[in-house]
Formats: structure tokens, C-alpha cells, sequence
């Protein structure tokens, strides 16, 4: 049986709009018979409020830009920020491997606090440059050695009953559209109960050509077919529709003078849009498929906004 989902932080923003709403994420769940939510958990320390009894699966932190700390290529580092103190802000003060591993192992203690069933880990890599030029100094394959390097290093932080479940980006790393960089990726994996994520607005992300919901449908599950045997490996599926390709081919691949995080989310989200799929391609896609877990996963300003696109979603793919 398929459990559905949706997206939530306990941001001030959103809890604040519940209270002054007057109603409860579990009231949010019964309106529209959700079996629960997937959490983002992005801090070191257990969450200010808890929804243990709602959360069936987390979202850890993540980091876009690693793999020159990772791989001790300081020259490059430091070129990435403007001085000492914002790096050691983005790694969350940790100066060395070591120490950011630590950093990892304490956020996966703070998800493991909400006893979700499973957690979705990124596998992707790129700088705020590469995001806008499009020309990336990594491989998929030199990010995918390097993110089952990490792992490695921190999977016995989590229960051996936690299933872990890698996440696609159109960045470099765990695209799938090559089946062979899947199946390189979970054979350098040194733990058992893995599986995938598949978020379909990244994967359309990797297809600038598709102009509608339907080419998306075919296009997903043209994927998912070339997976072969890996395709069981899809244990949970992020739903959003992405159709960015007009925006992909229209900016141009240069680096902004000065790159600003503002600048950056407006760049990010014209290309990864999470909007709702409209029509019978959700559908299509989830028959496709087959997923234990469906996370409804959209960017919303407010939980009124949530319940509009979770009512134009859910009507095209229950």
C-alpha cells in the first residue's frame, strides 16, 4: 500500500501560519487523507517542536558545494568564498573532513529524533558559479566515488531497520539517466536497506526539450525502463512537475558579478519549479513505478498555498 506524503519544515513561518489559521498539521493530514509527512531536518539538534507521530520520513541536510572541502582542494575552496568565516559558516564550522562528518552524524541523530522510516540523502555536486555557466568541474562518476566515500563514513549513525534512499539532481552525480553510474553508485554502497528517491521535476530537469505533462510522463518512465534491474531500487518518488526547459535554454551560461543568495534561489527555482502536475500524467507516472512512499512535494509560501497545489495533485494521481 502506497503511503502519501507531503513536504514540511518546522519553520517559524509555516508553524506561525497554522496558529494563526487555527488548525494542526495532523488536521492538514486528514484533510486530505495523507498517511503523513517527509520532514526537512537541516539543523544539528533536535527539532523545536516534534511530529514524531506525523513523520514517516526525513530529509537530511544538504550541501550543494562539498567536494573541494572534501577532496582538500584548498585553492579552489577558497576561491568559492569570500573569507574564512563565511566557509566555516556553510560547513557548519567544521575544518576538516573529520570534523564534517561529525556535522553529518549530528544532523542524522536530530532526524533519527522524529523516528521517521526512512531518509532521503542528496548525491549531487556544484558551486554557485557552475549553477549559472553549466560547466562543472566534476563527474558524475568523481561525485558519485566521493558521496559513497561520505556515506560510508557515517552509515552506522543510522538503524540498520532506517531505510536510506539516494536522491537524483540534474547536477552532477545521481542523475539516472545512465543506468551504468546507478549501478556503479549502490556497488560502492557498503550497506544494506538503500534504495532511491526519484524526484521527477529533477529528473525532467535533466530534459530541456519536454514542453508538457504528458512528454514528462513518457519521458520518466522511458528512464525508469532503461534502469532495468536497478529500477527496484525506487522505493519512494518526490512528486512535482518541473517544466523548466524554456528557462534552461533562455539564460545565459555565465556567472552573475556578484551572486547573492537571493539571486541564486530565483535561479534555482526557475529551473527546478515544484509545481503540481495538472493532469493524468502523475498518474501515469506513479503506475509506472509502483512506490512504497509518494512525497507531494511542492514550494509553497503559506499552508493556503500548500492546499491548493496539494488539491490539483491529488486529484490527478490517487
Amino acid at each position: 500500500m502506497t503511503k502519501h506524503l507531503f513536504n514540511y519544515c518546522t519553520i517559524d513561518w509555516y508553524e506561525n501560519d497554522l496558529l494563526a489559521k487555527g488548525t494542526t498539521l495532523r488536521d492538514f493530514t486528514k484533510e486530505f487523507q495523507l498517511d503523513g509527512i517527509e520532514q526537512f531536518i537541516y539543523m544539528m539538534d533536535r527539532p523545536g517542536k516534534s511530529y514524531k507521530d506525523l513523520t514517516t520520513g526525513v530529509h537530511l541536510n544538504y550541501w550543494p558545494y562539498w567536494m573541494d572541502f572534501w577532496l582538500k582542494k584548498a585553492k579552489r575552496l577558497k576561491q568559492q568564498f569570500r573569507n574564512v568565516i563565511e566557509r566555516n559558516q556553510y560547513f557548519r564550522d567544521a575544518l576538516s573532513r573529520d570534523e564534517w562528518l561529525s556535522v553529518i552524524r549530528r544532523n542524522i541523530g536530530a532526524a533519527l529524533t522524529e523516528a521517521p522510516e526512512y531518509m532521503v540523502w542528496h548525491v549531487a555536486e556544484a558551486n554557485n558559479e557552475e549553477i549559472f555557466t553549466w560547466e562543472f568541474n566534476y563527474s558524475d562518476r568523481e561525485v558519485l566515488i566521493a558521496s559513497a566515500d561520505v556515506f560510508n563514513n557515517i552509515a552506522d549513525e543510522i538503524p540498520e531497520n532506517v531505510t536510506v534512499l539516494f536522491e537524483n539532481l540534474w547536477w552532477p552525480g545521481l542523475r539516472l539517466t545512465d543506468p551504468r553510474n546507478v549501478k556503479y553508485f549502490f556497488e560502492r554502497i557498503e550497506r544494506k536497506n538503500v534504495g532511491i528517491m526519484l524526484d521527477t521535476g529533477h529528473l525532467m530537469n535533466t530534459n530541456p526539450r519536454l514542453k508538457n505533462e504528458a512528454e514528462a510522463a513518457e519521458y520518466i518512465c522511458r528512464v525508469v525502463d532503461k534502469l532495468g534491474s536497478c529500477a527496484e531500487l525506487i522505493k519512494g518518488v518526490h512528486l512535482s512537475c518541473s517544466l523548466s526547459g524554456q528557462y534552461q535554454r533562455s539564460f545565459v551560461r555565465c556567472a552573475p558579478e556578484k551572486v547573492d543568495n537571493s539571486l541564486i534561489w530565483k535561479h534555482v527555482s526557475s529551473i527546478d519549479q515544484h509545481q503540481p502536475f495538472a493532469t493524468g500524467a502523475a498518474r501515469q507516472i506513479l503506475e509506472c513505478i509502483k512506490p512504497e512512499y509518494v512525497v507531494h512535494e511542492f514550494s509553497y509560501e503559506n499552508m493556503e498555498d500548500l492546499r491548493k497545489k496539494l488539491s490539483i495533485q491529488l486529484e490527478n494521481s490517487r
